[in-house]
């Protein structure tokens, strides 16, 4: 007869054998970016699709109304529903930043999309209306503390990813955008070197095999 230790120890060691760890890359779809123009003034110019490059524009143009460039980016995340998210960088590829004003900035926001029901199609999911604001999360430049260089940047994006999770959402959004006389881009699905996000994850068994395989250990160390 086994000691009770001993069964506990083969419970345990089942059970973390059970638990597997991995990482997966999750790229924008060639539809699921866009930039997306208007006028404070006169409304919206409309969407642009099919380039490699993606930017930001910010004209203040006085009696005539400040025109404003964003882009926005969905991300496919169903890869990991139901799977124990541990990380989650955001990538982009930038081609530089800088401003033609005394001042200025350029970064990224997540897209708290609610309820709307995301196909990973910028323009037919009509984005455009939702994103369309100027705030900024993780700075891409930002005069005097963050250089507008290019390359690969990276964005811990963890929390807004279990949120999108949490609400049953098949993409998270992200908008690109910056302030006064601002330019820039970033690369675009259609590149190839498009956004993307780095996930790991831990898989857990479900209950009920947990349960079946304490069984199974307890008739083990009876038969011993």
């Amino acid at each position: 007869m086994c000691s009770k230790s001993w069964s506990v120890s083969v419970f345990l060691s089942a059970c973390l054998s059970s638990i597997s760890f991995g990482a997966v890359t999750l790229f924008t779809p060639p539809s699921g970016d866009a930039m997306y123009s208007w006028n404070s003034k006169y409304g919206s110019y409309g969407y642009t699709t099919g380039t490699n490059e993606m930017g930001v524009g910010l004209s203040m143009g006085g009696s005539y109304g400040n025109d404003y460039t964003i882009s926005i980016f969905e991300i496919p995340i169903t890869a990991l529903s139901g799977q124990t998210v541990t990380s989650a960088v955001l990538e982009v590829e930038s081609l530089g930043f800088d401003t033609g004003y005394w001042y200025g900035s350029a970064g990224i926001r997540w897209v708290d999309t609610g309820a709307m029901n995301l196909t990973g199609d910028v323009v037919a999911d009509n984005l455009g209306p939702a994103a369309a604001v100027v705030s900024i999360e993780y700075y891409l430049f930002n005069s005097g503390t963050v250089e507008g260089t290019p390359g690969i940047k990276q964005f811990d994006v963890l929390n807004h990813l279990l949120d999108d999770l949490a609400a049953g959402r098949a993409y998270t959004t992200f908008v690109l955008c910056g302030s006064r006389d601002t330019g820039g881009a970033i690369y675009t699905a259609e590149s190839g070197k498009g956004p993307r996000i780095n996930a790991a994850m831990v898989a857990v068994p479900e209950p009920a095999s947990m349960l079946l395989m304490a069984f199974g250990c307890v008739l083990a160390s009876k038969k011993r």
